[in-house]
């Protein structure tokens, strides 16, 4: 299941010191539209789901086999509680760029994976084939933002139409007004820039990927078929 953010509920214990954050000194994001109905219940299905769905999956490595340019691609993001100091396991829509992870924080400035993060900005994330120490940092510059959100919210797919807007036909300053008040957020490899690899957003695994599941999907059935046939039927 994509979405630009998500909460879950699974947790592990990771020690360390936790380290804070300077306030962030760059312009402010838009207001907030105030969250309907339909967004609350959006929100409370993803933290309900996500435990069971796509936090084991990109747990076990295997996110790689659910990312399309259609349904999105998910990255696992692990931050520590402010105040448990427990490790908090988030599913999130990215974007590679720049050297860097994208995440947005979709239910705005109280996510709260986006208040941890401000918390303590070390974070690790687990991408399609690695695991990387990652310092999350809050990027509130609006040329970045010009540059990244729209591409952003390009790769969340179908998704983003929660936004409000088309990612598959509206210009960028449409998709930046629709987003003007979620908070962007760099993850900034320790260890030094990273590139995008096939399958992350933009990448062509996907193709091939996809077409391994159909083909088992399809194989699966006709097996059942086939033994649904050989079952005696009762007169």
């Amino acid at each position: 299941m994509s979405t630009m953010i998500a909460t879950a509920p699974a947790i592990v214990r990771r020690p360390g010191p936790r380290a804070g954050v300077e306030p962030c000194t760059e312009p402010d994001l838009a207001p907030q539209p105030a969250p309907t109905a339909s967004s609350r219940r959006m929100r409370e299905m993803f933290r309900r789901l996500n435990p069971w769905t796509s936090v084991p999956i990109l747990r076990a490595g295997l996110g790689a086999w659910i990312g399309t340019p259609i349904g999105g691609y998910l990255l696992l993001l692990r931050v520590r509680g402010r105040t448990s100091g427990l490790t908090r396991e988030i599913p999130l829509s990215y974007l590679i760029a720049e050297g860097a992870a994208w995440v947005a924080a979709g239910w705005g400035p109280s996510t709260q994976w986006y208040r941890n993060i401000q918390a303590d900005p070390n974070v690790e994330v687990v991408l399609p084939g690695r695991t990387l120490a990652c310092v999350a940092e809050d990027v509130r510059d609006p040329e970045t933002r010009r540059r990244v959100l729209p591409r952003l919210v390009r790769a969340v797919g179908l998704p983003a139409f929660l936004g409000g807007c088309n990612p598959y036909r509206d210009p960028d300053e449409k998709i930046l007004a629709a987003y003007g008040w979620v908070p962007l957020i760099r993850l900034r490899p320790v260890r030094g820039p990273i590139d995008a690899g096939p399958d992350d957003p933009g990448g062509t695994a996907w193709i091939w990927r996809q077409a391994v599941v159909l083909i088992a999907t399809v194989g699966v059935l006709r097996l059942f078929v086939g033994l649904a046939r050989r079952l005696p039927r009762s007169v």
